[in-house]
């Protein structure tokens, strides 16, 4: 996905330091986070994270779930199983009673931002995500979770 935007060295030293064991425990301990993986004939392909209050890696609305993180392994891709992440996360959003979900989409990453717009997010501003001496522009997607009038 981001071979043709990023050196190959910077991808694999942000996700070396993203994935690091440490920080893993420490996100997996943390309270105001969840992690979910969707499992396939007992093998995992795909899980998201959510985060809540000051878990969130940004705090851009009050009341908020932010969904920091929801992949999927490609060859599962265009089977509606990631359409499982999804609802999940916004019964999770629905149970704890947020005015919104929100979440970073990499403004090249076409399908993800389809994806999040058949749920209803919508841009709602952007930011500067760093890889290695890379800058790209990220989107803010955002939904309401509440009732329409």
């Amino acid at each position: 996905m981001f071979g043709p935007y990023h050196e190959p060295q910077a991808v694999k030293a942000y996700t070396d330091e993203a994935y690091a064991l440490p920080i893993l425990r420490t996100e997996l301990s943390n309270p105001d986070s969840r992690t979910y993986f969707l499992k396939l004939d007992g093998r995992p392909i795909g899980y998201m994270k959510l985060n809540w209050r000051a878990a969130q890696t940004d705090q851009l609305f009050d009341n908020a779930m932010q969904l920091q993180r929801i992949y999927l392994l490609p060859e599962y891709w265009d089977q509606h199983l990631g359409s499982q992440l999804m609802e999940k996360a916004l019964d999770e959003a629905r149970q704890t009673g947020v005015a919104a979900v929100w979440l970073g989409v990499w403004e090249h990453n076409e399908r993800a931002r389809h994806f999040y717009e058949r749920y209803g997010f919508k841009k709602a501003g952007t930011h500067t995500f760093t890889i290695g001496p890379d800058q790209q522009t990220d989107f803010w997607y955002a939904r309401s979770m509440m009732p329409a009038d």
